[in-house]
């Protein structure tokens, strides 16, 4: 019997509770919500600051339309881009990035509605500032709805002075680095990413043109960052620290780590939770992110220590991929590994990364009313794909305990290595066989030749607009996010009290794969209830 898992590699969406009516900002009114249920931010008085992460004060541009003033436009539920006409970024290319129809229209179709853009002319001339919106009103607003044009025809906002000439603190970061910013919905400063699109492949400088709907992933981020944070909010969670900005890293390949304890209640204490997730932020070690962010994409782990032992640390508990030159914060819900921290008290852990970065690490215990785990353990591992996989990998028997309610497959997959035939394993589709008593139960993830892949995850996650190949699909995880947990319910295949036998098979287009550098990272745990 084969039962399929096809997976898209996301995660659940944040359950944020929404009243029956959306109200009026009044910072004296706790109840206030925006249109997705996130709780409405007052705005912050601030002293002025350029750098990244500050709270943006208060600021006048500017505009065709007149003056714009940003605190009395504050709802507490929007973002705001501010787009130049030549950012940095589009040096690279040297390809026109504002006035192209397609562009324009594909920037609104991908911005959230709750979001203001502003399009900043770099040159002395506002002849593009012309154009754009020429091309805005006559081209791209007559394919909208009424609705829409009035929506968009509010927030779209097109600057008549360059930065040079804007007063306070926006001038000079918009001037250096001279990426754009946005500001998100906590009220901070943060830099835009690169505009590059996988499908617009330039020759003749061996890298992608930019597009400027790219802009619309910073907004579709800042809404999923308030959406977790408010979920985060809401919990009445007990936050373990781990790491509090430490620089961690393994710049000579020596396998250097990072060492922490976390202190857990006792063992009746933790007994009451039922939910456990790390909460991990990789920021530069230095300030800004492209140039002092690390480049590459890597692998990062945390390993548990024996208790004995505390340099022995053989069990992998989180897995995350860093991103092409930018910062990140994921939040990660591992529940069924909670046993292994069932009995308290102090626990050892390491923390692996090739790159420096500025470490921030705890994990969080709350009761969210979900089953808890009893027991787990590993149960199979991954490796090099090769003829020689099911020799390699052969079945298991576990003793079920006779009192189980619920038995699931916890796995943590990812796809490694650019291997013909398939460019394996992290751009091919590898099915994964989770044999259990026969039973067959395939995993795999469909994103592998999905040139979007990844950047569709931004709603979910995934840091946007990195500086390299970010937007591609991979095998089981994406540049600039964890590598999730999946469950599957095997409780039906199973006989309790009795032996069981389980065997994890990895095959490419029905076939052991032919060998090479392709590997796929497994880790299965088995989890009882």
């Amino acid at each position: 019997m084969l039962i399929p898992l096809i997976l898209a590699c996301t995660t659940p969406d944040d359950k944020v509770k929404k009243p029956a009516e959306d109200s009026p900002v009044d910072s004296g009114t706790p109840e206030v919500f925006c249109d997705d249920g996130v709780p409405a931010r007052a705005f912050e008085e601030a002293v002025e600051s350029s750098s990244l992460r500050a709270v943006a004060a208060d600021f006048t541009v500017e505009t065709t339309a007149g003056s714009w003033n940003f605190k009395e436009h504050w709802t507490g539920c929007d973002s705001y881009l501010f787009i130049p006409e030549a950012p940095r970024q589009n040096t690279q290319t040297g390809t026109e990035f504002w006035g192209n129809q397609r562009d324009n229209g594909a920037l609104l179709a991908l911005l959230p509605p709750n979001t203001h853009v502003f399009f900043v002319p770099t040159g002395r001339s506002t002849e593009a500032i012309d154009t754009l919106q020429a091309s805005m009103q006559n081209d791209v607003f007559p394919r909208l709805s009424g609705e829409e044009q009035a929506l968009w025809g509010e927030r779209l906002h097109y600057l008549t002075t360059v930065p040079a000439d804007i007063g306070g603190y926006l001038g000079p970061v918009l001037r250096d680095p001279g990426w754009g910013i946005g500001i998100d919905r906590f009220q901070k400063i943060r830099y835009m990413g690169a505009f590059t699109d996988p499908q617009r492949y330039n020759s003749e400088t061996q890298w992608f043109n930019d597009n400027l709907r790219m802009g619309a992933n910073e907004a579709i981020y800042y809404n999923f960052e308030a959406q977790r944070e408010a979920r985060l909010e809401a919990q009445d969670a007990l936050v373990l620290p781990a790491f509090s900005g430490e620089v961690i890293s393994d710049s000579g390949w020596a396998g250097a780590r990072g060492y922490a304890t976390l202190e857990f209640p006792d063992a009746a204490a933790m007994a009451d939770y039922d939910t456990l997730e790390f909460d991990l932020e990789m920021l530069c070690d230095g300030e800004g992110e492209y140039g002092t962010c690390p480049a590459w994409d890597y692998l990062v782990y945390m390993h548990l220590c024996d208790d004995a032992n505390t340099t022995d640390c053989p069990t992998e508990i989180g897995r995350w991929i860093t991103t092409y030159h930018r910062e990140g914060r994921w939040v990660h819900d591992v529940s069924p590994l909670l046993p292994l921290f069932a009995g308290g008290g102090t626990k050892h852990v390491s923390f692996y990364t090739t790159q420096p970065y500025e470490v921030t690490l705890s994990a969080r215990l709350s009761k969210q009313e979900v089953d808890r785990p009893k027991e787990v353990q590993i149960l199979h591992t991954g490796g090099y794909l090769s003829p020689d996989w099911e020799s390699q990998h052969p079945p298991v028997s576990v003793d079920i305990p006779a009192d189980v309610r619920k038995v699931e497959l916890a796995l943590v997959m990812s796809g490694h290595g650019m291997t013909s035939p398939g460019n394996c394993a992290e751009f091919c589709e590898i099915e994964n066989h989770f044999l259990v008593n026969g039973t067959d139960n395939l995993v795999q993830f469909t994103e592998p030749g999905d040139n979007y892949g990844c950047m569709d995850q931004a709603a979910v996650g995934t840091v946007p607009n990195q500086y390299g190949t970010w937007w591609y699909g991979r095998n089981g995880w994406c540049p600039g996010k964890e590598v999730p947990i999946t469950r599957v319910d095997i409780t039906s295949q199973v006989t309790p009290g009795a032996s069981n036998s389980f065997q994890y098979l990895a095959t490419f287009g029905g076939e052991p794969y032919p060998g090479g550098d392709a590997r796929q990272e497994t880790t299965a745990w088995l989890v009882f209830y």
